[in-house]
């Protein structure tokens, strides 16, 4: 029978029917003698374990169990065995801490799903239900690395209860979740395993299903038919599978594993599919009588810890275990256990360690536990009288819950459900047990523990019984015979009595006592017991078992007359015995003690530690969760050499504290193991840890982080998700503000306020000034002047439409600026349609209680299809709006589809392109995107190609290629058929090409898009051949973006003489498409129709030139010469040229752009064109830029300088160039001269664009107003101005973009401002008839959504692809009306997008994940401005991150956070992905946002100040307690603490602790409030218990009498941690006063001692005390001390010895030969380092 993931009971042994149930009440257990075991229970060696920190101390404790009967359930047996393959199903999950199991219902067709015995489910299946199990799909062969019983990792796809039927399997889901599957085979078994649910057919073929939902396929390895197999055992949670394969004799160890197959799916991006392997571990073969049909299996562990398979044979009455992993030997299997029916694996005594133990039903009918081949108890079953039941046991199958299944036969038939115990339930006895394996030989340990599990009460949760089982089992076997029930017994009086109340007790009858001790074994366990004694000391938790431990060990003391040790107990609980008798011969280890000396800097510490604990403290040991001892001996190790290690250079500790938390984190030590620490520990601990979290190294762990208290660096470098979920957090709350305000209309902007958040702009209210802006779902109001609301209701009409469409235009253009104003700010709700604002043109009369006037778009002057593109504009808007709460940020496809209309609209096809733009169009299939062409509808089909182009930018997808040129007829092969396309189609497809192929520079999509350049779109000869020029542009130097003339492969086309020839016009020269020929029919147009291309073709420039004629039409439309057109081709081939030599600095190049200089340039060279010049020349030439003024007048060249200012005749004429004969154009240069400005001042905004430079910003801004100076003035004489205002509007609002750009998202002040003033103009303008037209508009709006990117939360970058964007997006030729796609197609205005990243920095509060404000500084480093460091206050804009250097949270208020990405370049990455930097509050501050100035803080912290600080000390002994001010002084601490509690925390621990600890007018009272404000001010608010213990510890000390042993030894425990501190404190002083951060400072540590010390040498110290008494050797009367607090005086001055202090005089006078014996000779002479004031009272008193 196998384990496959749990351990099986066998039905072959149930019948169907049942009888009632009968009960066995009792059973006992016989000790196996110890010949009774096999080889001997071996020493575990060390073994990698990261479980409970309990596992290595319940080692060796756990090594027995035995059993109780429990419920019988009588069956009708089936004496045949069959096949074990094929049975009815019952499995267990071990994982599960509940021990959930599915069992096969009654009728064969169901499965019941059971935890802690009681029905969760049942499962109805179809078929009959042939096997259960439980599989974890979705791990890929990862094997769990938890122990047995443990919850292990969660990285797969969940738990599955798992029903196996003839041909098919169903799998049912925690959740409720029902799948079934067909096999193709007849199934004959399955098993689980971490690669998937493993099948057996009835052919013996092996196949694996991976997943839920896969069909089981064959497994490389174990795919030969030939060799039919049996799966024998194996485990949900491994990839080892062992088979019986008949054909060859043999089990075989298998290891399943996950390979990649190494091909790649069509529909998925280069995800690989992957294949199950097997590779064989070893083969055994099987003896000659194996019998497969009578064999089951199991799975536990041997005495080493050694995983192994259980082999049981029935008919050789024998188990053998195959060991998983072969020996040192190479031995796999174990010696077999003889006259054996069957075994398993049962979870008890090792149970803790995750080991599995063997039980046996052995032939002479009884059960047998076994730990490897080690026997360690016999189990009979008898009645409730306690007479043995004539029953036999045959055969034990599965374990569950402790109770393991056992089938009888004999007179009685049927199963027993019997319970196993589990390990040791004494703390005292598993560690001292844990210590015992360690020290003991194997034989010893195993005679002990046999002895052990003889009594009934070990094992079954009875601790208090099982210790005194332990302490009378260990007497035993040390020969010590006691007659005494030492749980009933004080230390005192049990010493007394073992000592017979007299120091001069009866030799004889001493001697009588001790016949038959084993002395060596006394010392043995002596020397175990004092181990754990020492190692509970420096634990809180295990303190409580000092007592026990101590009476124990007395015993053992006395019984071998040891009275150092006895003397050294007595001392420890607050008593001292009367005088030693013998001298004494050694010292007792005492790691306090030791402690105290590595404080102390004492060279010779190692001798006051117990041997077991020093052997972790060698150089170079490691003291981790594998060291054996058991958790308490490791837990003393570790703490003891963490104290040696951290004192080591205390003094530069400061610049290294983090090697101190790096150290306790090595060493596994966590918060909670600090917590346990005594106080005298924990306070030098937490000052340490204290030092380390001002200034944290950088590059520790998560868990070295919590320790320092820095919870911000732990959350930083630890759970990203949480982070990641707080920035999510943000724009989720934004989406649930959607809904309509008040006014019931979505427009588009009701989210961005809560988006936005208050900390932002905490002052004004800019955002919902934004909203009012670019509000576009509202009636616009209509005010009219007196004179034109004069007249008739007919001319009022007139009127109200005239400004209607006025306001129209202006609304028409607004969704542009929408769009970028809420980018990325609302999260797409799956199951909810896209809303779209709808586009208001109405308006309405303020002055007639806002009635609406709708605008009447069917005059007969209207703009025909007005809405169009601005409802094309206003879906960009919405879609660009959205994003997903996905990891990836995504929508995906379905949610798309589920959005597209029946009809199309513009709307949706600007929806398409947001989500192209936003990336999220990468989803949809090639028949989605079929559909949304075969529409045939313009503005549908440009959408689709320029989203589709975006989401896959750069990559050059070939799908996505074929359908940008599948819309490029020109393109097109001569076979195909003749499509008509309109021309704003093929441009948007030529855009779409740059995109896709995006600095990829090939040279195939080079050579097309530049033959592209001039030509006109096919189809459609007149319109659009600006646009089709300028894409074609575009799309060259996209693809060759940033390049320049470093790609290889292009330079034989002459790239750059040839844009420069369509920049400066000439002959044009007609060059053929690339191959030579041409592509289609509709490109071979030449100057004559008589003329092939060959005729003309010049071999030595490669190209066709026009032959000589008259000029001819080229398209049949327009009359072309033979000149280049450079009206069409000259803003294409400089944005080409731009872009191809951006940043590269190639002055060669730029010198092709210079503004014109001379009236002969200036003649020949088109003004609208010099801005394009300007901008080019500067972006090639990029480091050149400068954000001032003086370098955009640098640009102009003298003849263009100060062209606006009025000149007179002289001053013009010198101006004049010389060699120029006529008259000076004056408008020309005007004109020219205003166009270079605005191209210096946008190309100023593209080199500082999202930088918030504040020079960049105030020179766009004083040209803004210079601009708009030039504008009022044009017209104002009768002259004609130089520069029209249309000119002047075009150069406003490229000013205005460039200045928005600059301070992209910063939603700068005086630039709303500026942007508003714009927007005002509309009623001026339309008065005066300026001529504001939709483009001047839609500059404005872009401009403002600019300033306020994202919700504040993004930016533009300056990488080439992002300059890019942004300057297609800014092209300088705005429309006239809302249709104009002439010159510029509108939808490039949203490429913006592509240079948007978010880059909103908050810092979030790491307790709370809230965001909070502080202040930062920034360190960014540029090659022109070097270094340069910035105050900001967060949330903040991040700038690039090619500039960023250094973070430095640098607040008060906060804990310092350096993130130098310097020294950290990793982290640079993870910032700017996640935005959000947890800092941590001080204890003593408040955020911002509740105490803005910190005047409340102050105040908070400087009230009661005084008062609290003379409240804070020690318990006052009686005699020195003031009555008078002691209350006053309370009552002001108390004040104080609450008043800390309440302004400045809400932890709910010190918030408890003030209420319960800090009321009354008592001292206690009065100290915990004082200590509770110390705390918080020095931030240790963890430290708080240090001072709480210490303080009531001294308090029981002084005030209390007739202490009890508990009381007595918590007082001397307490004196042990006040020397500690003070000898920490005094380490302190030698390390240049680093005390201050520390808790519990020196002078109140001295304060505590000099209190305790006057109050017992008050009681002791006199000269006729009892303190003089004991040293002379008059010993000590326990009944004369009220207190008893004589053995802490002892203790705390650290006295030694009488019989020492006597050996230790006498030999000093003997080698002086003097009388009088000095205090340095004396203190030379003692053993230990003894305070100089102890010396000299010690010296007073004796001599």
């Amino acid at each position: 029978m196998g384990d496959r993931d749990v351990l099986e009971l066998s039905e072959s042994s149930l019948a169907t029917s049942r009888a009632r149930p009968a009960l066995a009440s009792a059973s006992t257990r016989s000790r196996s003698s110890p010949g009774d075991h096999g080889r001997g229970l071996g020493r575990r060696p060390a073994r990698a374990s990261q479980g409970s920190q309990t596992s290595a101390a319940t080692t060796a404790a756990t090594r027995l169990t035995t059993l109780t009967i429990g419920e019988r359930e009588q069956r009708e047996i089936d004496g045949s065995c069959g096949d074990s393959l094929r049975r009815m199903g019952w499995a267990k999950r071990r994982d599960a801490e509940d021990g959930e199991t599915l069992e096969t219902g009654t009728d064969g067709r169901s499965v019941t799903r059971r935890a802690s015995g009681i029905l969760r489910a049942t499962y109805a299946c179809e078929e009959e239900v042939l096997d259960v199990c439980w599989c974890e799909f979705g791990r890929g062969g990862v094997e769990r690395t938890s122990t047995l019983g443990g919850g292990g990792d969660d990285a797969s796809d969940g738990w599955y209860a798992c029903a196996l039927h003839r041909d098919s399997f169903t799998v049912f889901g925690i959740s409720g979740e029902t799948r079934r599957m067909p096999l193709g085979f007849e199934a004959a078994s399955f098993a689980a395993t971490c690669a998937g649910l493993l099948f057996v057919s009835l052919d013996g073929v092996v196949s694996i299903a991976a997943h839920a939902l896969a069909e089981p396929t064959a497994i490389d390895g174990l795919d030969d038919a030939t060799n039919p197999v049996r799966v024998a055992w194996s485990d949900a949670r491994r990839s080892l599978v062992l088979f019986f394969v008949p054909t060859r004799g043999a089990h075989e160890l298998w290891r399943l594993s996950l390979v990649s197959g190494g091909s790649e799916t069509e529909f998925s991006e280069s995800v690989p599919e992957f294949r199950i392997c097997a590779d064989i571990c070893w083969s055994e073969r099987i003896r000659e009588d194996f019998v497969p049909e009578a064999t089951s299996y199991g799975f536990a562990h041997d005495e080493d810890g050694r995983e192994m398979v259980l082999v049981s044979e029935d008919s050789a009455r024998r188990v053998t275990g195959l060991y998983v992993s072969s020996t040192r030997e190479g031995v796999r299997a174990s010696a077999p256990i003889e006259g054996v029916f069957s075994a398993v694996g049962v979870s008890a005594t090792r149970k803790s360690n995750g080991m599995l133990d063997t039980l046996v039903a052995s032939s002479d009918g009884t059960l047998e536990l076994y730990v490897g081949q080690s026997i360690l108890c016999k189990i009979r079953v008898s009645d409730s009288i306690g007479n043995e039941t004539l029953c036999d046991i045959d055969r034990v199958s599965d374990f569950l819950h402790g109770v393991a299944t056992v089938r009888l036969h004999g007179q009685v038939s049927g199963t027993l459900r019997v319970r196993v115990p589990g390990a040791l339930a004494s703390p005292h006895a598993r560690a001292l047990f844990a210590v015992l394996h360690e020290v003991c030989r194997t034989g010893e340990l195993i005679e002990i523990i046999q002895r052990l599990y003889a009594n009934d009460c070990v094992g079954v949760d009875d601790a208090e019984n099982e210790w005194l089982c332990v302490v009378r089992t260990l007497n035993e076997w040390c020969g010590i015979g006691s007659n005494v029930n030492t749980n009933e017994l004080s230390d005192w009086d049990f010493v007394q009595r073992a000592l017979g109340n007299s120091g001069s007790s009866n030799h004889e009858s001493e001697t009588s006592s001790r016949v038959g001790i084993h002395t060596a074994r006394t010392e043995l366990v002596l020397a175990t017991v004092h181990t754990v004694y020492e190692a509970s000391k420096v634990d809180t938790i295990h303190r409580s078992m000092l007592g026990s431990l101590r009476y124990f060990a007395i015993a053992l003391a006395t019984a071998i007359d040891d009275w150092d040790y006895i003397d050294y107990y007595s001392r420890d609980v607050g008593k001292s015995i009367q005088p030693i008798r013998a001298e004494a011969k050694k010292r007792v280890p005492d790691i306090l003690r030791a402690i105290e000396g590595i404080f102390s800097g004492e060279a010779d510490f190692h001798a006051l530690v117990p041997p077991l604990i020093l052997d972790g403290l060698q150089e170079g040991s490691v003291v981790d969760m594998n060291t054996y001892g058991g958790d308490v001996v490791v837990r003393a190790r570790r703490i003891l050499k963490l104290c040696h290690t951290s004192t080591i250079d205390l003094a530069s500790f400061s610049s290294t504290g983090g090697t101190f938390a790096h150290t306790m984190t090595a060493m596994g030590l966590t918060v909670e193991d600090v917590e346990r620490l005594p106080p005298g520990l924990a306070q030098p601990f937490h000052g340490m840890l204290r030092c380390c979290r001002d200034i944290p190294t950088n590059g520790l762990s998560e868990e070295a982080y919590s320790l320092i208290g820095r919870h911000d660096l732990a959350l930083m470098y630890g759970d990203v998700d949480l982070i990641r979920d707080a920035k999510q957090r943000q724009a989720q709350l934004a989406t649930a503000k959607t809904q309509t305000d008040g006014s019931g209309v979505h427009d588009g902007l009701e989210h961005l306020e809560e988006f936005v958040g208050p900390l932002r702009f905490p002052r004004d209210y800019r955002i919902r000034e934004l909203r009012a802006i670019l509000n576009t779902a509202s009636p616009a109001p209509i005010e009219l002047s007196e004179s034109e609301g004069a007249g008739g209701d007919a001319e009022q009409g007139s009127q109200q439409q005239s400004k209607l469409w006025v306001l129209a235009t202006r609304t028409a253009a607004l969704p542009v600026g929408r769009g970028a104003a809420t980018l990325g700010t609302v999260v797409a709700k799956p199951t909810e349609a896209l809303q779209t604002p709808v586009l208001c043109f109405a308006g309405c009369l303020p002055t007639q209680q806002n009635a609406v006037v709708n605008l009447d778009l069917t005059v007969a002057d209207a703009p025909k299809n007005f809405t169009n593109w601005p409802e094309f504009h206003n879906g960009a808007a919405s879609g660009l709006a959205l994003r997903s709460d996905d990891d990836d940020g995504k929508l995906n496809r379905a949610w798309i589809v589920f959005n597209r209309p029946k009809v199309p609209t513009y709307s949706h096809a600007g929806v398409l392109m947001a989500l192209g733009l936003n990336g999220h169009l990468s989803g949809l299939t090639a028949t989605d995107l079929y559909r949304y062409l075969a529409q045939e509808h313009e503005a549908t089909t440009v959408g689709t190609l320029l989203g589709v182009a975006a989401s896959k930018l750069g990559t050059g997808d070939p799908a996505t290629s074929r359908m940008c040129f599948l819309h490029i007829p020109t393109r097109h092969p001569l076979s195909f058929p003749e499509i008509e396309l309109p021309s704003l189609v093929q441009s948007c497809a030529l855009m779409s090409v740059g995109l896709l192929y995006q600095g990829t520079a090939q040279r195939l999509i080079v050579e097309t898009l530049l033959s592209e350049i001039g030509k006109s779109p096919e189809g459609d000869a007149i319109n659009g051949r600006e646009c089709y020029a300028l894409s074609a542009g575009i799309a060259l130097g996209l693809v060759t973006l940033g390049k320049g003339s470093s790609t290889s492969g292009l330079s034989d086309l002459l790239i750059v003489e040839r844009l420069r020839h369509f920049t400066i016009g000439g002959i044009a020269r007609y060059v053929p498409p690339p191959g030579g020929m041409p592509a289609s029919s509709a490109v071979i147009k030449s100057t004559s129709a008589n003329t092939s291309w060959n005729d003309n073709y010049n071999p030595e420039d490669g190209t066709f030139c026009a032959p000589e004629g008259p000029p001819v039409s080229v398209d049949g439309y327009i009359l072309e010469g033979s000149m280049v057109n450079v009206d069409l081709s000259a803003p294409g081939a400089i944005m080409a040229l731009t872009l191809m030599y951006l940043k590269t600095n190639d002055a060669s190049v730029s010198t092709h752009l210079e503004i014109p200089s001379t009236h002969y340039a200036l003649d020949d060279a088109c003004p609208d064109y010099v801005m394009l010049r300007v901008v080019a020349k500067s972006l090639i030439m990029w480091d050149t830029i400068r954000a001032d003024a003086d370098w955009i007048e640098s640009l102009l060249p003298p003849l263009l300088r100060d062209a606006m200012d009025p000149k007179s005749p002289e001053e013009q004429e010198n101006q004049n160039d010389s060699s120029w004969l006529g008259k000076a154009d004056r408008e020309a240069i005007a004109q020219t001269y205003v166009n270079a400005l605005a191209g210096g001042c946008m190309a100023i905004g593209l080199r500082y664009a999202g930088s918030g430079n504040a020079i960049a910003a105030a020179t766009l801004r004083k040209y803004a107003l210079k601009f708009l100076v030039w504008k009022k003035n044009a017209g104002l004489d009768a002259r004609e101005p130089l520069v029209n205002k249309s000119t002047l509007e075009t150069c406003i609002g490229v000013i205005a973009m460039s200045l928005a750009c600059v301070m992209a998202g910063t939603g700068d002040l005086p630039t709303l401002r500026l942007l508003r003033h714009l927007r005002s103009r509309l009623e001026t303008s339309a008065i005066s008839n300026t001529g504001l037209t939709y483009g001047a508009h839609m500059a404005i709006a872009m401009a403002n959504g600019f300033l306020f990117l994202g919700g504040c939360a993004q930016t533009f970058s300056t990488d080439n692809a992002s300059v890019a964007a942004l300057l297609i997006a800014m092209f300088p030729r705005f429309p006239a009306h809302p249709n104009d796609n002439r010159w510029y197609c509108q939808a490039y205005r949203h490429l913006y997008v592509l240079a948007a990243k978010e880059r909103l920095l908050n810092t979030i509060d790491a307790s709370t994940l809230e965001p909070v404000s502080t202040p930062l500084e920034i360190t960014t480093s540029t090659p022109r401005d070097g270094v340069v460091r910035s105050q900001l206050i967060t949330p903040c804009l991040l700038p690039d991150p090619d500039e960023l250097i250094r973070i430095k949270v640098i607040s008060p208020r906060y804990w310092t956070t350096d993130l130098d990405f310097e020294r950290q370049p990793g982290t640079k990455r993870a910032l700017y992905e996640l935005r959000n930097i947890p800092i941590q509050r001080h204890t003593s501050a408040l955020s911002y946002e509740v105490d803005r100035t910190g005047a409340k803080a102050q105040l908070g912290t400087a009230l009661h100040a005084a008062g609290a600080r003379a409240a804070l000390k020690p318990p006052a002994v009686e005699a020195t307690r003031d009555h008078n001010t002691a209350p006053v002084a309370n009552a002001t601490a108390v004040r104080a603490g609450k008043d800390a509690v309440d302004v400045f925390t809400s932890d709910t621990m010190l918030l408890s602790f003030e209420q319960s600890m800090c009321t009354g007018l008592n001292d206690r009272a009065g100290f915990s409030a004082a200590a509770l404000r110390e705390c918080m001010e020095r931030e240790v608010p963890e430290a708080l218990r240090c001072y709480v213990d210490m303080y009531a510890a001294c308090e029981n000390l002084i005030h209390s009498t007739n202490k009890s042993d508990d009381e007595m030894s918590a007082a001397s425990m307490a004196v042990s941690d006040l020397r500690l501190m003070d000898a920490f404190h005094k380490l302190l002083k030698k390390s240049d006063g680093i005390d201050n951060g520390f808790p519990m400072p020196f002078l109140l540590t001295s304060s505590f001692k000099q209190s305790i010390l006057f109050f017992l040498d008050e009681m002791y110290g006199t000269t006729d005390g009892l303190l003089a008494t004991y040293l002379r050797g008059g010993g000590y009367d326990a009944s004369s001390d009220t207190y008893g607090n004589f053995g802490c005086y002892l203790r705390l001055l650290d006295i030694p010895n009488p019989a020492l202090l006597k050996s230790t005089i006498e030999t000093a006078l003997a080698r002086t030969g003097a009388t009088e014996l000095t205090v340095p000779m004396f203190c030379k002479l003692l053993p230990q380092n003894v305070d100089p004031t102890t010396v000299l009272r010690i010296i007073d008193t004796c001599l």
